[in-house]
This record gives C-alpha cells, sequence and structure tokens, in this order.
C-alpha cells in the first residue's frame, strides 16, 4: 500500500499528544513536513515523527508552495 505523505501545520502539544504519535501508529503516513512559528518545535518534532528527509518551516505558506 502507498503512504500518503503529509505536512504537519503545528507541532505543540496537541499534535505531539495525539495527532503525531496517531500516524506514526497507523503506519499509513509519512510525515515529510514540519511547520510551526517555532521552528525548534518544528525541528523536534521532526527528530521523532518526521522521515529523514523531512522539511521544516516557520511560514506556512511556504510550506504549501512544496509538491
Amino acid at each position: 500500500m502507498k503512504k500518503l505523505r503529509v505536512g504537519v501545520v503545528g507541532c505543540g502539544g496537541i499534535a505531539n499528544g495525539k495527532h503525531l504519535p496517531a500516524m506514526k501508529r497507523n503506519g499509513n503516513f509519512e510525515i515529510v513536513a514540519f511547520c510551526d512559528l517555532i521552528e525548534e518545535r518544528a525541528q523536534k518534532a521532526k527528530k521523532e515523527y518526521g522521515t529523514e528527509d523531512a522539511r521544516v518551516y516557520t511560514d506556512y505558506t511556504e510550506l504549501l508552495k512544496e509538491d
């Protein structure tokens, strides 16, 4: 089965407590982009949940420009 490649906007408490762990457990997702106003939060989420080549953004409009 082909995995759905996703980008996450907002890497705070709810994302880290619910959404990201659920996507990781599900196994049908590749999280390839993380966006948060606080870059360190996005970097932390990338390390824990992202693909090796995942990108980090602080501006969601830049994330949305990507394929």
